[in-house]
Protein backbone atom coordinates (compact mmCIF):
# COMPACT_ATOMS: atom_id res chain seq x y z
CA UNK A 1 0.00 0.00 0.00
CA UNK A 2 1.30 3.81 -0.59
CA UNK A 3 2.73 5.79 2.21
CA UNK A 4 -0.44 8.30 2.31
CA UNK A 5 1.25 11.98 2.76
CA UNK A 6 0.54 13.80 6.12
CA UNK A 7 -1.52 16.88 5.59
CA UNK A 8 0.18 20.03 6.63
CA UNK A 9 -0.05 21.52 9.69
CA UNK A 10 -3.26 23.78 10.26
CA UNK A 11 -1.39 27.00 10.48
CA UNK A 12 0.40 26.55 7.22
CA UNK A 13 -2.39 25.60 4.39
CA UNK A 14 -2.88 28.82 3.30
CA UNK A 15 0.87 29.23 2.20
CA UNK A 16 0.28 25.87 0.68
CA UNK A 17 -2.33 27.16 -1.34
CA UNK A 18 -0.39 30.05 -2.30
CA UNK A 19 2.38 27.99 -3.14
CA UNK A 20 -0.13 25.99 -5.18
CA UNK A 21 -1.07 29.07 -6.97
CA UNK A 22 2.62 29.89 -7.68
CA UNK A 23 3.09 27.16 -9.13
CA UNK A 24 0.51 26.88 -11.68
CA UNK A 25 1.64 29.97 -12.68
CA UNK A 26 5.40 29.13 -13.06
CA UNK A 27 3.37 26.21 -15.14
CA UNK A 28 1.93 28.41 -17.36
CA UNK A 29 5.32 30.50 -18.26
CA UNK A 30 7.11 27.58 -19.14
CA UNK A 31 4.79 26.03 -21.17
CA UNK A 32 3.81 29.05 -22.79
CA UNK A 33 7.74 29.90 -23.65
CA UNK A 34 7.83 26.76 -25.12
CA UNK A 35 5.83 28.04 -28.31
CA UNK A 36 5.82 32.02 -27.71
CA UNK A 37 8.98 32.63 -26.83
CA UNK A 38 9.52 35.38 -29.55
CA UNK A 39 5.78 36.63 -29.07
CA UNK A 40 6.09 40.02 -28.07
CA UNK A 41 2.56 40.17 -27.39
CA UNK A 42 2.45 36.87 -25.10
CA UNK A 43 5.88 38.43 -23.36
CA UNK A 44 4.51 41.43 -22.65
CA UNK A 45 1.15 39.79 -21.60
CA UNK A 46 3.43 37.53 -19.12
CA UNK A 47 5.05 40.08 -17.73
CA UNK A 48 2.29 41.90 -16.86
CA UNK A 49 1.08 38.81 -14.83
CA UNK A 50 3.95 38.22 -13.23
CA UNK A 51 3.66 42.03 -11.65
CA UNK A 52 0.23 41.85 -10.57
CA UNK A 53 0.63 37.93 -9.04
CA UNK A 54 3.41 39.72 -7.32
CA UNK A 55 1.30 42.72 -6.07
CA UNK A 56 -1.18 40.84 -5.34
CA UNK A 57 -0.21 37.58 -3.27
CA UNK A 58 3.69 36.80 -2.80
CA UNK A 59 4.15 40.40 -1.33
CA UNK A 60 1.78 39.44 1.27
CA UNK A 61 3.13 35.77 1.32
CA UNK A 62 6.68 36.99 1.64
CA UNK A 63 5.43 38.91 4.83
CA UNK A 64 3.80 36.35 6.36
CA UNK A 65 6.43 33.62 6.34
CA UNK A 66 8.93 36.84 7.29
CA UNK A 67 7.16 37.94 10.13
CA UNK A 68 5.40 35.52 11.14
CA UNK A 69 6.79 31.70 10.59
CA UNK A 70 10.49 32.79 10.34
CA UNK A 71 10.84 34.11 13.66
CA UNK A 72 8.70 31.43 14.87
CA UNK A 73 11.26 28.73 13.97
CA UNK A 74 14.02 31.10 15.36
CA UNK A 75 15.18 28.42 18.14
CA UNK A 76 14.86 25.34 15.55
CA UNK A 77 18.70 25.36 15.32
CA UNK A 78 18.41 23.31 11.62
CA UNK A 79 16.18 26.02 10.77
CA UNK A 80 18.80 28.83 10.45
CA UNK A 81 20.50 28.74 7.34
CA UNK A 82 17.54 27.65 5.31
CA UNK A 83 15.62 30.79 6.44
CA UNK A 84 18.59 32.69 5.72
CA UNK A 85 18.29 30.86 2.29
CA UNK A 86 14.76 31.77 1.74
CA UNK A 87 15.02 35.17 2.49
CA UNK A 88 17.48 35.42 -0.07
CA UNK A 89 15.20 33.69 -2.47
CA UNK A 90 12.59 36.69 -1.56
CA UNK A 91 15.17 39.53 -2.36
CA UNK A 92 16.34 37.79 -5.79
CA UNK A 93 12.65 36.92 -6.68
CA UNK A 94 12.01 40.92 -6.24
CA UNK A 95 14.70 41.77 -8.08
CA UNK A 96 13.48 39.19 -11.01
CA UNK A 97 10.09 41.00 -11.05
CA UNK A 98 11.73 44.62 -11.58
CA UNK A 99 13.88 43.47 -14.29
CA UNK A 100 10.91 41.79 -15.55
CA UNK A 101 8.82 44.76 -15.72
CA UNK A 102 11.76 47.00 -17.06
CA UNK A 103 13.26 44.01 -19.66
CA UNK A 104 13.07 44.90 -23.11
CA UNK A 105 11.43 41.82 -25.55
CA UNK A 106 15.20 40.60 -26.18
CA UNK A 107 15.82 39.94 -22.97
CA UNK A 108 11.92 39.14 -21.53
CA UNK A 109 11.97 35.29 -22.42
CA UNK A 110 14.88 34.30 -20.28
CA UNK A 111 13.81 36.92 -17.11
CA UNK A 112 10.63 34.73 -16.93
CA UNK A 113 12.37 31.49 -17.71
CA UNK A 114 14.66 33.11 -14.51
CA UNK A 115 11.42 33.80 -12.33
CA UNK A 116 9.70 30.69 -12.87
CA UNK A 117 12.75 28.32 -12.15
CA UNK A 118 13.94 30.42 -9.31
CA UNK A 119 10.45 30.43 -7.37
CA UNK A 120 9.65 26.84 -8.24
CA UNK A 121 12.46 26.06 -6.65
CA UNK A 122 11.87 28.05 -3.52
CA UNK A 123 8.67 26.76 -2.83
CA UNK A 124 9.77 23.11 -3.23
CA UNK A 125 12.24 24.15 -0.07
CA UNK A 126 9.59 25.69 1.96
CA UNK A 127 7.34 22.58 0.75
CA UNK A 128 10.00 20.06 1.81
CA UNK A 129 12.41 21.30 4.33
CA UNK A 130 11.27 24.22 5.95
CA UNK A 131 7.22 22.57 6.57
CA UNK A 132 8.02 19.49 7.71
CA UNK A 133 10.78 20.69 9.96
CA UNK A 134 7.97 23.71 11.41
CA UNK A 135 5.64 20.48 12.06
CA UNK A 136 8.25 18.41 13.62
CA UNK A 137 8.60 21.14 15.89
CA UNK A 138 4.90 22.10 16.26
CA UNK A 139 4.39 21.19 19.92
CA UNK A 140 7.42 23.50 21.11
CA UNK A 141 5.66 26.77 18.74
CA UNK A 142 3.05 29.10 19.25
CA UNK A 143 1.22 27.30 15.96
CA UNK A 144 -2.21 29.02 17.37
CA UNK A 145 -0.32 32.91 17.33
CA UNK A 146 1.14 31.57 13.73
CA UNK A 147 -2.48 30.38 12.58
CA UNK A 148 -3.82 33.89 13.35
CA UNK A 149 -1.03 35.99 11.79
CA UNK A 150 -1.18 34.35 8.95
CA UNK A 151 -4.58 34.10 8.29
CA UNK A 152 -4.67 38.00 9.26
CA UNK A 153 -1.40 38.60 6.13
CA UNK A 154 -2.79 36.11 3.68
CA UNK A 155 -5.87 34.92 4.51
CA UNK A 156 -7.37 31.49 3.82
CA UNK A 157 -6.20 31.77 0.40
CA UNK A 158 -9.08 29.32 -0.83
CA UNK A 159 -8.47 31.11 -4.23
CA UNK A 160 -5.82 33.35 -5.65
CA UNK A 161 -6.32 36.97 -5.49
CA UNK A 162 -5.33 37.49 -8.63
CA UNK A 163 -7.19 34.90 -11.00
CA UNK A 164 -6.16 36.35 -14.23
CA UNK A 165 -2.46 35.46 -13.71
CA UNK A 166 -3.36 32.02 -14.51
CA UNK A 167 -4.78 32.47 -17.91
CA UNK A 168 -2.75 31.11 -21.13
Amino acid sequence: MPVKKAKRHQSLIPLSREHHYALMLCLRINRGLTDNSKSPEWLQEKSGQVSRFFQSDLVAHFKAEEEVVFPAMHEIAEARALILELCEDHRRLENLVQQIVSADSSSLAEKLREFAGVLEAHIRKEERLLFPLYEKEAAALNVDQVERDVLSIVGTALEPKNAESFEP
